[in-house]
């Protein structure tokens, strides 16, 4: 993973909330995730805090936040809220690490930032590794089918955010993701082949990886989603 791409950024990342395509992923996230009163969360690639904030809103016991960009956790310790009882601590999550372990793993834009196998399934063995038994992984990536079906050099665009495929590497693609916020983002990542992801998850010890449907309760036309949620337990 790379810091200096979000050490750019940034402060600006806070605008990413304002985006409709987040609204509908905050929506979708929670009814996902269930339950929180009184757990103790792990929130990896937190960036700026915003799903750290919305865990502890939701009943959270406690909140511990990494990210790879320092300027990304300094933001984050700024938004905190005096009586949030969260800590952000720079971590690198594709090398292993010991920060405990807890009821619930968060994992909203992480597996997209690795660019192979090795990476992966170093992600996927922290992510088992943080669970307490019993615990839960919930997990946001960016959507496979659409950037299969999305040619070289073309761009997809869903509610703020714009996914441009850049090129096919080994057993994945790489693209350039661009939010249209105020002052406009943009920065790279992947997204490997889910069979990959099923591999490495279970090589770490899971054995009940789930692709997430969208919820039945929503029951609109949204059109193909930008992103898909990924689930595990321990």
């Amino acid at each position: 993973m790379d810091p200096l791409q979000f050490d750019k950024i940034g402060h600006r990342y806070n605008d990413v909330t304002n985006l409709p395509s987040v609204w509908l992923l905050e929506d979708i996230l929670k009814s996902q995730i269930g339950p929180v009163q009184g757990l103790d969360v792990l929130d990896l690639a937190c960036g700026s805090g915003c799903w750290s904030r919305r865990s502890i809103d939701w009943g959270a016991k406690k909140v511990v936040g990494v990210d790879i960009s320092k300027v990304m956790v300094d933001n984050a310790r700024l938004q905190a809220r005096p009586e949030d009882p969260s800590e952000f601590h720079v971590v690198d999550c594709v090398t292993p690490f010991n920060m405990g372990t807890f009821d619930l793993v968060l994992g909203v834009w992480l597996l997209n930032y690795a660019k192979n196998k090795p990476e992966l399934l170093t992600m996927w063995q922290n992510i088992f590794d943080s669970l307490k038994p019993g615990g839960r992984f919930v997990g946001v990536i960016p959507n496979y089918e659409i950037l299969q079906t999305t040619a070289y050099g073309q761009e997809y665009h869903f509610g703020g955010v714009t996914y441009k495929v850049l090129e096919r590497i080994t057993e994945g693609t790489r693209i350039q993701v661009i939010l249209d916020t105020t002052d406009p983002i943009d920065f790279f990542c992947y997204m490997l082949e889910p069979g990959l992801h099923e591999e490495c998850a279970a090589q770490a010890g899971f054995s009940n990886l789930r692709w997430e449907p969208l919820p039945s309760e929503l029951d609109v036309d949204l059109g193909p989603l930008f992103f898909q949620i990924i689930t595990a337990s321990c």
